[in-house]
């Protein structure tokens, strides 16, 4: 008899219950706009509003890989602007917890140089 009740509380533990998930990822595919291909080795930044990435003010930075896919892990629920640091396109998506969310950039409009 112990031994069916030891077994019945184990099976209901708290541990065995996951705690909601408080975070989620967000991968950016940066593509050139002109042929489709990825852009690789290109830093890819997130900020938490467009006044901060105006300003240069990033939450996070990652760079691209092969598939031209920057890969933000394990951050918040937020609007995130997200930016290159050689073009001037940018977007902006809403992440939620516990969803891995998936965004593509586009990029067509390199920085203009100015000459001193």
């Amino acid at each position: 008899m112990v031994a069916v009740l030891l077994m019945c509380t184990l099976v209901f533990l708290p541990s065995c219950f996951p705690a909601d998930p408080t975070v989620g990822s967000l991968t950016v595919k940066v593509l050139d706009f002109y042929t489709g291909l990825p852009v690789i080795n290109e830093k890819v930044l997130i900020a938490t509003s467009y006044a901060s990435m105006q300003h240069g003010i990033y939450y996070a930075a990652t760079w691209t890989d092969l598939n031209g896919n920057a890969w933000f892990s394990e951050i918040p629920p937020a609007v995130y602007w997200y930016d290159t640091q050689t073009w001037q396109d940018w977007g902006a998506i809403q992440t939620y917890a516990g969803i891995d969310q998936y965004a593509y950039l586009y990029v067509n409009d390199p920085y203009k140089k100015t000459k001193d």
